[in-house]
C-alpha cells in the first residue's frame, strides 16, 4: 500500500510506500525536509481508524522515497556536468573567435595594401616611373602625396579632378577632399585611428628605397627581386590625413625603427614608428610579418638595389 502525501513546502503530490511512514528526508522536488505521516486506515465494520497490522499487507505501488532522493541527486550531477562542459566550450571558443577576428582584420588590411601596390604598378605603366613619395613646391616643401597621385589608378578620378594641384595639400579647397578618403586607404590592422579621413598606409621612404623622397624611380633602377622589395607598410599610431605628403615611413630617420607590434585592440598606445606587420611587396604579394621579424631583415627588404638575400622563412601569411 502507499501513502498519499502533499509536500507542505511546494505542494507537490506524491505516493510513498507505507514502509516509509514516519520517516524524514528531503522532498524530491524542492529538497526541503519533509516527514511522511503514518497511514490511517478506516475499519470496514465500525468506521474507526486502525494502523496497518503488518508489512505483509503493503504493496509496491508508489515511488519510494529513496528513489526520489536518488533522482534528485542524479539531476544535480547532470546539471553540474552540463555547466562544466559549457564553461569548457566557452574557454576554448572565445580565444578561437578572437583569433579569427584578428586574422580577418589583418587580411582586410593586406587586401587594401595589395590594391595600393597594384595601382602603383599601373601608374608606372602609364607614366614610365613610380610616383615620388611627394611632389614639392617652388621652395622644396612637400605639397602633394603619392596617395593623391594614384587616385586615377584606384578608379577615383572624381576625387582627383576635385583636388587642386595649384594649391598645397592643406589649402581649404583640398581639405574638403580629406573627408572622402578612398576605402583602399582604410586600415584594419592598427589598434587605433584618429577619425574619418585618416590612414595608416605608408610608403617606405628613404634614399635606397622605392620612394627616395621627391625623386621618382623606374623599374630599371630596381636590381633586387620584386618579391623582396618592400613598398607599402601599415603603421600603428592614431593615423594621419591621407593627403598629407609629409607622412610616410622614413627609414633614414629615427622614426624608421622597423619594430612590429600587431596589437589590434587599441589597449596600448603605439606610435607611428611601430608597424602592424602587414606589408606589401613590389610584386603585389602581401604578408603579415611576425613581431619577431628583425629590423635588419626589414631594412634589407626596404632597399631596391641592395642585393641582400632575404630568407623565404621570413615571409608568413596570416591564415584566418
Amino acid at each position: 500500500m502507499s501513502i498519499s502525501f502533499d509536500c507542505p513546502h511546494c505542494g507537490t503530490h506524491m505516493e510513498v510506500l507505507e514502509r516509509y511512514a514516519g520517516e524524514t528526508g528531503p522532498c524530491a522536488v524542492c529538497a526541503k525536509t519533509i516527514t511522511i505521516p503514518p497511514r490511517v486506515v478506516e475499519s470496514a465494520s465500525y468506521g474507526t481508524a486502525q494502523a496497518p497490522a503488518s508489512q505483509k499487507d503493503k504493496d509496491t505501488s508508489g515511488v519510494p522515497l529513496g528513489t526520489l532522493i536518488g533522482l534528485l541527486g542524479g539531476a544535480v550531477v547532470c546539471f553540474s556536468v552540463i555547466f562544466l562542459v559549457a564553461i569548457a566550450i566557452v574557454r576554448v571558443a572565445l580565444p578561437a573567435a578572437h583569433q579569427m577576428r584578428v586574422a580577418r582584420m589583418h587580411n582586410n588590411s593586406q587586401e587594401n595594401i595589395r590594391r595600393i601596390v597594384r595601382a602603383l604598378n599601373q601608374y608606372h605603366d602609364t607614366h614610365g616611373s613610380y610616383p615620388p613619395a611627394y611632389f614639392t613646391d617652388e621652395k622644396g616643401k612637400p605639397s602633394h602625396s603619392w596617395r593623391v597621385m594614384i587616385l586615377p589608378e584606384l578608379g577615383r578620378n572624381d576625387l582627383y579632378n576635385r583636388y587642386s594641384f595649384q594649391e598645397p595639400w592643406d589649402a581649404p579647397i583640398n581639405l574638403q577632399v580629406i573627408q572622402e578618403m578612398p576605402d583602399v586607404y582604410t586600415s584594419y590592422g592598427a589598434g587605433a585611428t584618429l577619425g574619418s579621413g585618416t590612414t595608416h598606409m605608408a610608403a617606405v621612404v628613404g634614399k635606397a628605397t622605392m620612394f627616395p623622397y621627391a625623386k621618382s624611380v623606374k623599374r630599371s633602377d630596381i636590381s633586387d627581386p620584386h618579391d623582396t622589395v618592400l613598398a607599402i607598410v601599415e603603421v600603428q599610431g592614431v593615423g594621419f590625413d591621407w593627403t598629407d605628403p609629409r607622412e610616410d615611413y622614413d627609414i633614414d630617420r629615427p622614426q624608421g625603427t622597423f619594430v612590429i607590434d600587431d596589437d589590434t585592440t587599441g589597449g596600448k598606445l603605439l606610435n607611428s614608428s611601430t608597424l602592424t606587420g602587414n606589408v606589401g611587396m613590389l610584386n603585389e604579394d602581401t604578408y603579415h610579418l611576425s613581431n619577431n621579424t628583425s629590423s635588419a631583415t626589414l631594412r634589407d627588404m626596404a632597399t631596391r638595389a641592395g642585393f641582400e638575400v632575404i630568407p623565404a622563412t621570413d615571409f608568413k601569411n596570416l591564415d584566418p
